[in-house]
């Protein structure tokens, strides 16, 4: 009896849920003002009209390994992830780094214009749903 009501339980809440995601690549000239980041903003004004969103930090890429070592660069002592390899290791509070910004709703989906960057609107990568 307990795995219907969770079954229930399951698809009263959570079928139907929708959400859309929202990309912002790296900003290397950020100013040091969290509002001013497009996704910290659009967070904080999603969250005063109590739309249910989360942000967070885009996971760095990988190096990609060389294909032959280079003789010029046999004594390179660089770590992987410094800015050498192009890619860069962001420290845990930065504002350059890339950010994602995920919306969620129920029904329709809410007018997003006036609550998030147009940086952010036009880098639209997925709407969805669990129905």
């Amino acid at each position: 009896m307990s795995s219907i009501f969770f079954v229930s339980l399951w698809c009263t809440d959570l079928c139907g849920i929708r959400w859309r995601q929202l990309v912002l690549g790296e900003r290397p000239n950020a100013a040091g003002d969290p509002l001013d980041d497009p996704v910290v903003r659009s967070y904080s004004k999603c969250l005063a009209v109590d739309i249910l969103c989360v942000w967070r930090r885009v996971v760095a890429p990988k190096p990609k390994p060389k294909p032959e070592p280079d003789p010029s660069n046999m004594f390179d002592m660089s770590i992987p992830g410094t800015g050498n390899s192009g890619s860069v290791v962001h420290p845990p509070l930065s504002l350059t780094a890339a950010k994602e910004l995920w919306i969620f709703w129920y029904g329709e989906e809410p007018d997003l214009k006036d609550l998030v960057a147009p940086e952010l609107l036009n880098s639209s990568v997925a709407t969805a749903t669990s129905e």
